[in-house]
C-alpha cells in the first residue's frame, strides 16, 4: 500500500512536470526571483525540474536530499505562477505539484525543513501548529457573550483559526469580528473545541494528518447544525471551499470580507467616526490568486469616513507575496531579501501610513517587518474588521 502511494506520487510528478514547456513565463510571477535571486531555485519551472530530475536520477541522498528538500519547501505557494501558466502556457497546476513533491519528500524520509515538524506534531497533539494548549483557544473572548456550538444552536459558525486565536496580537481581529456580526444581529457562535483546518499540514506535505483533520472539522460543523461558516483566514477558506469535498452541498463557507462587503452594502452612512488614515491594502495570495476576492475588501475600506486608500506598485492580482504561505510560516528561508520587507518599502512609496490586509499570516509577516526595520513609528498595521469596528464606533 505504502509502495504503491508513493509510485503515485511519482507518477503524478512526472505526468505533470513533463507537460512543461519551459517557457519560463512564469517567472515573472514567482516571489522567490525577488526575494533569493536564484540562490535556491530559478523560480516555478526550477523547483518542478529540480524535483522531476531528483527522482528520474534516484539523487536522493545525502547533499542531493537537502539541496532538494530546500528548493522545494521555499516556495510559497502564493499561486502567480499557476495563474500566469494558464495565461500564457499549457496550465500546469504547478502548486499541486509541489505539494505532491512535498508528500514524495516526506515519505522518503527527506521532508519536510526541521522547523516545520514540530508544527506537524502540535496539530496531531494540540490540534494546532504552535503547541498550545487545546483548552485555551477560546481565550481571546475573555467575557464576551457568544454562543458555544454545538452547544448552543446558530446559522452561522464563526471558524477563527489556530494563528487569530492564539497570536495575542490578533485577538482584536476576533474579537473585532463578534463586535461586527452582534451590530448585525446575526444569530452566530464560536465552536468548542475548534482545531486547525488541517491547511498547514497539507502545505507542508503531510496528507494524512491533513485528512484527519478535514475528518474531525466536518464531524464538528456537521454537529453544529449551522448554515454558513465564516473564516477570518483566506487558508481556512481556502481549504474548506476546495479541499474539503465533504462540505461542498452541507455549507456555505464564506471569508468575513465578502461575507461583511455583502452585510454592509449601501450602509456607509453607519461608519460615522472618522479614521483620517492613508490606507494601502496588501492582498492576501489564498484570497486573491487562489481565490479572485480583491474587490469586497477594497469595498469595505472606502466605507470608512476619512480615510484614503491608495494602491501599491504590485497589487490585486500582481500582488507581492508576504512570503508566509507554503508552510513557511513554521521555518526560516534563507532570502537576500525578505518579502515582508519589501512589501513594508512599498507601502512606504506610496505615502501609506497603514498597511492592512485580511489575512493573519500577512498581518504578521507584515507586522514583523514593521518591527524589524524599526518603522513602528511610520507605519501601522491593521486588519480591516478591526477599522470597521473603530469606524463603527464599537
Amino acid at each position: 500500500m505504502e509502495e504503491q502511494y508513493v509510485e503515485d506520487l511519482k507518477k503524478t510528478i512526472f505526468e505533470w512536470t513533463s507537460k512543461c514547456r519551459i517557457c519560463m513565463s512564469c517567472y515573472t510571477d514567482c516571489p522567490l526571483q525577488l526575494s533569493t535571486k536564484g540562490f535556491l531555485t530559478q523560480g516555478p519551472t526550477g523547483i518542478t525540474k529540480a524535483l522531476y530530475y531528483g527522482i528520474l536520477w534516484n539523487t536522493l541522498e545525502g547533499k542531493d536530499a537537502e539541496d532538494l528538500r530546500e528548493i522545494v519547501y521555499n516556495c510559497t505557494t502564493c499561486g502567480g505562477c499557476v495563474n500566469r501558466c494558464k495565461t500564457s502556457a499549457c496550465g500546469i497546476e504547478v502548486i499541486d505539484v509541489v505539494e505532491t513533491g512535498r508528500q514524495f519528500l516526506i515519505e522518503k524520509m527527506i521532508g519536510p525543513m526541521s522547523e516545520q515538524r514540530s508544527a506537524l506534531e502540535s496539530i496531531y497533539k494540540y490540534g494546532n501548529p504552535y503547541g498550545e494548549a487545546p483548552e485555551k483557544r477560546l481565550d481571546w473572548l475573555e467575557d464576551a457573550e457568544v454562543k458555544r456550538l454545538p452547544g448552543d444552536k446558530a446559522e452561522v459558525l464563526f471558524y477563527v483559526g489556530c494563528t487569530t486565536s492564539y497570536e495575542p496580537e490578533l485577538h482584536g481581529l476576533a474579537r473585532s469580528l463578534v463586535k461586527l456580526f452582534k451590530f448585525l444581529n446575526l444569530d452566530f457562535g464560536v465552536l468548542e473545541g475548534e482545531v486547525c483546518c488541517g491547511d498547514p499540514a497539507r502545505s507542508i506535505g503531510d496528507e494524512f494528518l491533513f485528512e484527519e483533520m478535514k475528518t474531525l472539522n466536518v464531524e464538528k460543523f456537521t454537529a453544529a447544525g449551522v448554515k454558513t461558516i465564516v473564516t477570518a483566514s483566506p487558508h481556512c477558506f481556502n481549504a474548506f471551499n476546495k479541499k474539503y469535498e465533504e462540505l461542498a452541498d452541507k455549507f456555505e463557507v464564506v471569508h468575513y470580507t465578502e461575507f461583511l462587503a455583502r452585510r454592509f452594502e449601501g450602509k456607509e452612512s453607519f461608519f460615522e467616526k472618522e479614521l483620517p488614515y492613508t490606507i494601502t491594502y496588501h492582498d492576501p495570495c489564498y484570497l486573491g490568486k487562489h481565490n479572485d476576492i480583491y474587490e469586497a475588501p477594497r469595498e469595505l475600506i472606502r466605507k470608512i469616513q476619512g480615510a484614503t486608500l491608495v494602491e501599491m506598485e504590485m497589487t490585486g492580482a500582481n500582488s507581492l507575496c508576504c512570503g508566509g504561505g507554503g508552510g513557511r510560516m513554521y521555518a526560516e528561508m534563507k532570502e537576500e531579501q525578505r518579502l515582508a520587507d519589501m512589501r513594508v518599502r512599498q507601502a512606504q512609496a506610496v505615502g501609506a501610513d497603514m498597511i492592512t490586509t485580511a489575512c493573519p499570516w500577512c498581518h504578521t509577516m507584515i507586522q514583523n517587518a514593521v518591527r524589524d526595520l524599526q518603522l513602528q513609528d511610520e507605519i501601522q498595521v491593521r486588519d480591516i474588521a478591526e477599522l470597521l469596528s473603530e469606524s463603527l464606533g464599537l
